[in-house]
């Protein structure tokens, strides 16, 4: 097993609990560092915004100890991606009101066109029909 350039929190060197199996985890992370498909398991294991949060600061912690480390970069990238889409997911679906189309606006709409078909016709009727005695 290689060694992980990271030392283990003081809460990882004896896990206790349900943040236990989280520890173990980054620990196996920790450990494959330069894995991606280890990052992306690890991942998987947070299908909520609280777990996201913890991968996060995982990732926020490893990159103040190493800044400009590119795999952690990479990870806190998509964790942002995936609290993205599961932020999105939560949001309410209702789909938006339908116009209801009231009748004053369509008898509106029709003197309207009424109106405008009588003044073209009254208008080609002074036009054709020549000069009045």
């Amino acid at each position: 097993m290689e060694d992980s350039p990271f030392p283990p929190a003081e809460a990882e060197v004896a896990p206790t609990g349900a943040g236990s199996a989280e520890a173990a985890a980054w620990t196996d992370v920790q450990a494959r560092w330069s894995d991606k498909a280890a990052h992306l398991a690890y991942l998987d294991r947070f299908p909520d915004l609280d777990g996201l949060t913890t991968a996060g600061r995982r990732y926020r912690d490893a990159l103040a100890a190493r800044p400009g480390d590119g795999m952690a970069l990479a990870m806190k990238a998509e964790v942002v991606k995936r609290a993205t889409v599961v932020g999105l997911s939560m949001l309410p679906r209702t789909s938006p009101p339908v116009a209801a189309s009231s009748g004053w606006r369509r008898a509106l709409v029709f003197i309207m066109a009424m109106w405008l078909v009588m003044a073209v016709g009254w208008m080609a009727w002074k036009l054709f029909a020549g000069p009045t005695p």
